[in-house]
């Protein structure tokens, strides 16, 4: 895999690490450096998709809405993968709401300059079939722990999984989103992370988590994360080192 370094710019994200310097450099003049506020929405569900989003450092949340309640969590996004994903399957609207969790940067591009992207291939298009194929099976996944799996593992695999995406043992993350994300009430997430914090893997104040024992916080997480870990692994085996 080559550097992340090209020129002045640090690339933290590891789709666009992943592509031949060529590809790279002709998508270079398109992408733009945003800085997004935590709880801001991104693309709204059925709404065009004007944007894609490469994460750099933040967490995405994608969200399906459930009649009048509260929408619910389907995906999570960050410096893994890319804010978008309808556009490379051929739509134009999106099909979920994403919504920022953890603030920080992320690249940005055109819905049409990423379609010019495509058509240039062909590493971007075997890169997004395969990122593709990985958030299929992390929305599953995700269903399938939802409904058998305690908030208390659930907690820990959301926590494991943001502290990957960020890459930072520290990061910004509000006991109502955290809620909203698990689908339970603020209480029902304040015991869960009181049990983590208990159990001396995580600090949690102020609406800032600090990962203290990635090992421990792996033990407490349910087996769900395993199997979407290594699934990304198979599929990206040297980004994802």
């Amino acid at each position: 895999m080559r550097t992340a370094t090209r020129g002045e710019r640090v690339e933290h994200n590891r789709l666009l690490r992943a592509l031949p310097a060529t590809e790279y450099d002709a998508m270079r003049a398109d992408l733009h450096d945003v800085a997004i506020t935590q709880g801001a929405v991104l693309c709204e569900a059925q709404a065009l998709v004007t944007h894609v989003y490469f994460p750099q450092r933040c967490v995405v949340s994608l969200l399906t809405p459930v009649d009048e309640g509260p929408a619910v969590e389907v995906g999570l996004v960050g410096n893994e993968g890319m804010v978008g994903l309808t556009v490379f399957l051929g739509g134009r609207l999106a099909t979920t709401q994403a919504v920022l969790q953890v603030p920080d940067g992320a690249s940005r591009m055109t819905a049409a300059a990423f379609r010019r992207a495509l058509r240039r291939g062909p590493a971007l298009p075997a890169l997004m079939q395969a990122y593709a194929r990985t958030m299929l099976g992390q929305i599953t996944q995700n269903a399938a722990c939802s409904q058998r799996h305690l908030v208390g593992p659930r907690c820990a695999r959301w926590l494991l999984m943001a502290h990957d995406r960020v890459g930072e043992d520290r990061f910004t993350l509000t006991q109502a989103f955290l809620g909203q994300m698990l689908g339970v009430q603020r209480a029902t997430v304040s015991m869960a992370a009181q049990a983590l914090h208990t159990l001396g893997v995580i600090r949690y104040a102020r609406g800032h988590v600090t990962v203290t024992d990635r090992a421990g916080l792996e033990a407490a997480a349910c087996a769900c994360y395993d199997v979407i870990a290594a699934d990304y692994a198979r599929a990206f085996p040297r980004a994802a080192e």
